[in-house]
């Protein structure tokens, strides 16, 4: 979708101006368009690690789930950049 719009990154405005319909009938074809261009991070983590890491979320969040798991992600990266900024 960003390259046929001819842009690097596309936003909901930019889908909602080119295809309507798309957006206001698929919102979570929108919102895969959108997040297609954002950037992933894959970390391999070893397995004492993770049962701290779910130990930590489900005390911070009360449960492990993927929603959980990003949360506290987004967290620590936001934590991070922070102290390094």
């Amino acid at each position: 979708m960003s390259e046929w719009l001819g842009k690097p990154l596309v936003t909901e405005d930019d889908i909602r101006r080119s295809q309507p319909n798309i957006a206001e009938f698929f919102p979570m074809l929108t919102k895969y368009f959108v997040d297609d261009g954002k950037m992933r991070v894959v970390y391999v983590m070893p397995h004492e690690e993770r049962e701290k890491f779910v130990a930590a979320v489900k005390k911070a969040y009360g449960s492990f789930s993927p929603t959980n798991m990003r949360k506290a992600f987004a967290e620590a990266i936001n934590t991070w950049i922070k102290a390094k900024s």
